[in-house]
């Protein structure tokens, strides 16, 4: 029976993508999820499967990190697929590109979620792999919408940083199998890993954890992809990232605690610019954006901790995988929300379930958020404590910014008196689906006697909304201390650098190869600057010889 659920838990989305194409079908999605739950509340924590003739020999195991995971990763796949087959037909919402209505959304959404739960279960670093490039690469059919411009653009992005990532992490296992012998993970704890191999594997992991400097394709598509994909990136996908650190570097391996301080400078630097651009925001789903780009950002540096200190690394992993499970039910669930909460846009009671997950997220007392960073304070023993108060106060910060913005758009929606015309993406059952699953959302993973009170948190707490108060007040009272986001996305901005910085009679003529990349950075114009031209050329070349750069790293090194 147990080698049944294991087998069953990727192969019935994987079964299911060639036949639920057409959105008539869309009411059959939530199945594919059900052997994944049941293998996460019935199987024995230790269950495990090998397949010894299946490429170069599949392992799967059920630890309790895999276990808490997947069943929380089930659980935001299966509201996903709720929301999916909620979805009504051909709504104005659909044509904005808010929901998905393609026929090739279902296959790519059922493909990711296969390569998820592949990724939860794998054992050894070839399965890993194949569940997560399976994930990475079947999610850019989710994001990428064709009536949109600046949708396709923004799904580009996210699938150029994507294959950087899959060489990376191809590169880094290949040096990691040849320097250890072994493909199982149980097989690299006190083994000497090499340099390059730990680099390559921060470098590919981290574009999907959003490290500073890797994140720029975060804020597009949070801010133009489909909601519904949106929030099983935000949520399983993205916490993929953080488990393979966790699977592909144990604190106690050699070679590993050299990169915690960069880690911690990073993680550190990730909180900052996710709060101060966070802050600048004027839509709810870009302030979610950069507010997972400072929590991620905290774990980052917290995972940092935890290499640089073997002794208390397995302590530190088991809290930071407590608070990611919990970001994880969140912020998926404040994306879900604003899909389930279509039909009901103007009416003013819907911010009560969306700011208790706010409150939640920002780590207020008696919630999962506050019980999840006492177990990092205790991990931690004193270290990172700045770090931790102003990322608490930061995200008191964004959560407010948020329920601003999301109060006033629901008071535009009031005002027009009447929101359904607005092109509502779900069906009205819905919303009760979703309001009873905030409370769940609010507490998990944590058991309700574990939720405790402590006065430092409501400190925070109060420090993050008192600013917020502050500045609101001090930009009505002075319209000019208003702050606007740039008008360029980061990748924009650094083309424009780029044209400036590289010298006229070097600069390279754009190529047109068959891939897009140069393309990337370009704003949909109909007739591009010549500036911005010069720039997406030198980004796409840039790309392209990262990647030829990694591949003849890995072939040099490979014999070694």
């Amino acid at each position: 029976m147990n080698t049944v659920m294991l087998v069953l838990t990727p192969l019935l989305p994987l079964l299911l993508a060639p036949w639920l194409r057409d959105t008539a079908q869309r009411r059959w999605l939530p199945l594919a999820v059900l052997p994944a739950l049941a293998t996460a509340l019935w199987l024995p924590t230790g269950s495990q499967l090998t397949l010894p003739w299946l490429l170069l020999g599949v392992h799967l195991h059920l630890d309790a990190a895999a276990q808490l995971l997947m069943l929380l990763s089930a659980l935001i796949w299966l509201l996903a697929a709720i929301s999916v087959a909620a979805s009504a037909e051909q709504t104005r919402a659909q044509i904005r590109g808010q929901t998905p209505g393609r026929r090739g959304f279902m296959p790519s959404f059922l493909l990711a979620m296969a390569g998820n739960f592949i990724v939860l279960l794998a054992a050894d670093a070839v399965t890993f792999y194949l569940g997560f490039a399976l994930m990475g690469l079947s999610a850019y059919g989710m994001l990428v919408n064709p009536r949109s411009q600046r949708a396709r653009r923004a799904a580009r992005v996210y699938l150029t940083f994507t294959l950087l990532g899959e060489v990376a992490l191809f590169a880094g296992i290949v040096l990691l199998v040849a320097a250890t012998g072994s493909t199982l993970f149980s097989d690299l704890s006190g083994q000497t890993l090499p340099g390059a191999a730990v680099a390559l594997l921060l470098l590919g992991f981290g574009i999907k954890v959003a490290l500073p400097g890797l994140h720029l394709w975060l804020p597009l598509t949070y801010t133009l992809a489909p909601l519904t994909a949106v929030a099983v990136l935000s949520g399983p996908m993205m916490k993929a990232g953080l488990l393979g650190w966790i699977r592909f570097l144990p604190a106690d391996a050699a070679g590993v605690a050299a990169w915690g301080d960069t880690l911690i400078v990073l993680g550190g630097l990730g909180v900052a610019m996710g709060v101060l651009l966070g802050i600048l925001q004027r839509e709810p789903r870009a302030v979610l954006a950069y507010s997972s780009v400072a929590k991620m950002g905290l774990m980052s540096a917290i995972f940092g901790v935890a290499i640089s200190d073997a002794a208390h690394g397995t302590t530190i992993v088991a809290a930071l995988l407590l608070l990611a499970a919990h970001h994880l039910l969140v912020k998926s669930s404040l994306f879900l929300g604003i899909v389930a909460t279509a039909r009901q846009a103007g009416q003013r009671w819907i911010l009560l379930p969306f700011g208790l997950l706010a409150l939640s997220l920002a780590g207020a007392p008696l919630m999962a958020g506050h019980a999840a960073k006492l177990a990092i304070g205790d991990a931690l023993g004193g270290r990172l404590a700045v770090l931790l108060t102003l990322s608490a106060i930061g995200t008191a910060l964004l959560m407010a910014r948020f329920m601003f913005l999301l109060s006033r758009r629901v008071g535009v929606e009031a005002g027009r008196g009447n929101p359904v015309a607005t092109g509502a993406p779900a069906k009205p059952w819905l919303t009760p689906v979703w309001l009873v699953w905030v409370p769940v959302a609010s507490i998990a993973p944590f058991v309700p006697d574990q939720l405790g009170f402590d006065v430092a948190a409501l400190q925070t707490l109060g420090i993050g909304l008192l600013l917020a108060a502050l500045a609101w007040v001090a930009t009505m009272r002075w319209p000019r201390l208003r702050l606007r986001p740039p008008a360029r996305d980061g990748l924009q901005i650094l083309a424009s650098l780029a044209h400036r910085a590289w010298p006229t009679s070097l600069r390279v003529p754009k190529l047109h190869w068959p891939t897009t990349l140069t393309r990337l950075a370009s704003a949909p114009q109909a007739q591009p600057a010549p500036a911005a031209t010069t720039g997406v050329s030198l980004v796409g070349a840039g790309l392209r010889w990262l990647s030829v750069f990694l591949l003849l790293l890995l072939a040099v090194l490979s014999p070694l």
